[in-house]
């Protein structure tokens, strides 16, 4: 691609002007400077010959082998047989140029322009001389034609485009993110609803302490007490 835009370059050093007079016939190209065009666009070159009776006319790229895209073989100013190259076909109309009076031009339509499509194309028109029996042509300088990308206002619409992405993502982002933190709040209040503290369990109560007074018992004796009183009839009884 380098390659090609140097060569677009000297071929607009060598396009200077952009009819070449040959005795009395002049041939000329529209557009006739460089033609900035985007991918899968169409650009129309138009070709005109003041000279009488053209015997053909063909269109060329310059600076990729020098070859013929399209010719025309005519007859009486009117199209015989049209001929396009095969990487071409179904990409070039040609049609007659209604704006011209005198001569003979024709309006190429290119159309599906692809980055291989960059180079200087111009073209070239066959003459007959029936007087001195000599064939001649006569080549006009050419139009520069540069296939890019995409222009300003595409690159413009393609930012456009990511900074829509970019804001309906953030968009999203925040709705899912209030969505969670709404779910969580309600899930908290729900649960400090339904939380019931458990009681604190009272503390076991200390174990009785032993019977201050000892316990009498009663003693049994198996023998008599005997008294020395004389009123004291336990004994006896």
């Amino acid at each position: 691609m380098e390659a090609h835009w140097w060569c677009c370059v000297l071929g607009l050093l060598c396009s200077m002007p952009a009819q070449v007079i040959l005795s009395s016939s002049t041939v000329s190209q529209q557009p006739s400077s460089i033609s900035t065009m985007t991918v899968n666009s169409s650009v129309e070159i138009t070709c005109s010959s003041s000279g009488p009776n053209p015997k053909g006319f063909s269109l060329y790229r310059r600076f990729s082998g020098n070859w013929a895209i399209a010719f025309l073989s005519l007859k009486n100013g009117q199209v015989e047989k049209t001929t396009i190259a095969a990487e071409y076909a179904g990409r070039i109309s040609v049609s007659p140029d209604p704006q011209r009076s005198g001569g003979c031009g024709f309006t190429l339509r290119l159309s599906l322009l692809g980055l291989h499509d960059t180079d200087l194309y111009y073209c070239s028109w066959s003459y007959f001389r029936a007087d001195t029996n000599v064939a001649g042509k006569l080549s006009s300088n050419g139009t520069v034609i540069i296939v890019r990308e995409g222009g300003p206002q595409a690159q413009c619409d393609h930012l456009t485009s990511d900074f829509i992405y970019i804001a309906l993502s953030v968009t999203a982002f925040t709705v899912v993110l209030l969505l969670l933190i709404v779910a969580l709040i309600v899930r908290c209040r729900r649960f400090k609803m339904n939380f019931r503290p458990a009681r604190r369990a009272p503390p076991p109560r200390p174990g009785r302490p032993p019977h201050a007074c000892p316990r009498q018992t009663l003693q049994h004796c198996p023998y008599l007490i005997t008294s020395v009183d004389g009123l004291d009839f336990r004994g006896i009884l």
